[in-house]
């Protein structure tokens, strides 16, 4: 009984993984980005991008509602207001994601947030059943990303997070940083 229990735990811990996409981050700038990949377990070391290069991992998730974060920096080390962060998590099989600058703008101005003056996006290639989300570069894009930690309360507008509806989890999901530079 134990046993069928362990490999029944095993094949839906494997399943759920196969059912899981992946996440590209996709560097246009001209120069190099440094990522640090942090969820509830922990934090990656800082993962470097090369300019006009990407960055792949699978999308994974601790628990149901718990969310991934991808700090982007334009240094090594990882500095208070000078980073933007993408940011998943899967919620009831439902896949949800933003753009924050919470920990860079000072109010509209956005500056210090790495990729904003060339833009941000996210887009799935699944683009049928997953929001594509861009704020254009050096513009103030409340309604698209996060400039304060509570839009609603704090400017009277929705919460910007977008998702892949019924899509499921198996989504692919691409973080563009300056969006309008050609492509990688």
């Amino acid at each position: 009984m134990f046993f069928n229990l362990c490999l029944f735990l095993f094949t839906a811990q494997v399943a759920l993984v196969a059912a899981l996409g992946k996440l590209t981050v996709a560097n246009r700038c001209s120069r190099d980005m440094y990522v640090w990949s942090v969820d509830g377990q922990g934090s990656s070391r800082a993962i470097k991008i090369n300019a006009r290069s990407r960055y792949t991992e699978p999308i994974r998730t601790s628990c149901n509602g718990c969310g991934v974060t991808l700090k982007v920096s334009r240094t090594l080390q990882l500095i208070g207001g000078h980073h933007s962060q993408f940011e998943y998590a899967i919620s009831n099989n439902v896949m949800y994601y933003d753009i924050s600058f919470v920990d860079c703008a000072k109010g509209q101005d956005a500056s210090n947030c790495p990729g904003h003056v060339a833009g941000l996006e996210i887009y799935s290639p699944n683009e049928r059943k997953c929001d594509r989300v861009t704020c254009s570069g050096n513009s103030y894009c409340p309604t698209k990303a996060y400039y304060v930690d509570q839009p609603n309360q704090k400017l009277g507008i929705p919460e910007p997070v977008y998702g892949c509806g019924d899509a499921g989890t198996g989504a692919d999901l691409v973080f563009v940083l300056c969006q309008n530079q050609r492509s990688v």
